[in-house]
């Protein structure tokens, strides 16, 4: 196995010395250094080999332009080739706008891509600073848990006594699946003076609660407090014509005056978020990785220590410097001397160009934002 990395100097190291190779000094010129081959040979010991420091593409060279810290270099390089219809330069000028938070020239590239390849552009998502910093919307949002009862309903309330009067308040029913006498009787409460004190609600995943209210209302055992949130999620929802006809049912199955409807600014219902991704245990990194900060990469090797493989999420991850590669290349072979399997994902198509050209393709399984 052989993996590329740039060295300054003309000095070959020993086959036995360890894997630590000397990081390149970033003053220099990295397209015209010497590269130095770094694997593991049929012994398992360290191989190291010298050869020609020139990339082997105009793609080669934009990433490691990128990776020292040249952006513009890399973007007129960039630029120059996606004639070429290569799309990986196109992915690596897609992530080159997103890090530098360009959306005007990102959503022009995007048109170029769809006229040229006749399919759907990367969706704008800006990384680094401005992923990390989002502008966040004026008011609060509750999830409510699986079970509705008592303390659920009262947490709820709490959090919106908490928040401004004249805030958005957005509630999201879509995770319930069952509903207590006393949540109900609790939500039917916080909704109701919600309303009357004229609070702006935006509701999600409520249709997914008045079936539920709907099959608990059918059954022969019926409470009334579960009919009596029904309707009143049907008066927050301003649904006049829902909350009658079941008024008019409820009067008949209990035999009692049912709530009077009230004209009030009815909530706003909006699509329910996405479900969380699944959680696993990678170690993350995040914003870029320089040889100020790769002692960060160090502590990838405690993480293995403890783990029978090594996933590394680099999604937040906009530049790992040209300067760092060398720190992270010993890192992964310290990884992969005590027999771990090796997983790097999530990267930006500029960092992903940059392993290519290092070889640390060989090291460990690349899973990159954008599949190549």
């Amino acid at each position: 196995m052989a993996l590329s990395f740039f060295k300054k100097g003309k000095d070959k190291a020993s086959a036995c010395a360890p894997a630590r190779p000397v990081a390149p000094d970033p003053n220099d010129n990295p397209l015209t250094q010497t590269v130095v081959g770094v694997g593991i040979g049929p012994s398992s010991g360290i191989v190291v080999e010298e050869s020609s420091g020139a990339p082997q593409s105009p793609l080669d060279e934009a990433a490691i332009f990128y990776a020292s810290g040249q952006a513009d270099m890399a973007e007129q390089q960039l630029k120059r080739i996606l004639a070429k219809a290569d799309r990986r330069a196109w992915h690596m000028l897609f992530d080159l706008y997103a890090v530098q938070n360009r959306e005007k020239e990102f959503e022009q590239l995007g048109l170029d891509y769809a006229l040229r390849f006749e399919t759907s552009p990367p969706a704008w998502k800006p990384q680094g600073e401005a992923a990390a910093a989002p502008v966040q919307p004026a008011g609060a949002s509750f999830d409510l848990p699986s079970l509705l009862d008592r303390k659920a309903a009262q947490a709820l309330a709490q959090g919106m006594a908490d928040v401004d009067k004249k805030a958005t308040l957005r509630i999201d029913f879509s995770r319930i699946e069952m509903v207590d006498e006393a949540g109900a009787d609790e939500c039917a409460r916080i909704l109701a003076q919600a309303r009357k004190l004229r609070r702006k609600l935006q509701v999600s995943g409520v249709d997914r609660l008045i079936a539920l209210l709907q099959d608990l209302n059918r059954a022969t055992h019926s409470r009334t407090v579960h009919w009596l949130l029904l309707l009143e999620i049907y008066q927050t929802l301003g649904q006049m014509e829902a909350f009658e006809d079941l008024a008019v049912d409820y009067a008949v199955r209990f035999e009692v005056s049912p709530p009077s409807w009230s004209e009030v600014r009815a909530a706003e219902v909006v699509q329910a978020p996405p479900p969380e991704p699944a959680l696993d245990d990678a170690f993350k990194l995040a914003g870029e990785i320089t040889p100020a900060n790769d002692s960060l990469l160090q502590q990838v090797c405690g993480y293995a220590a403890s783990h029978a493989s090594v996933l590394v999420d680099l999604s937040q991850v906009t530049r790992v410097d040209y300067g760092s590669v060398s720190q992270f290349i010993s890192v992964l072979m310290q990884c992969l001397g005590t027999g771990k399997s090796i997983t790097l994902r999530g990267h930006n198509a500029l960092i992903h160009e940059l392993f290519r050209v290092m070889g640390i393709d060989q090291l460990a399984q690349l899973m990159p934002r954008h599949p190549v």
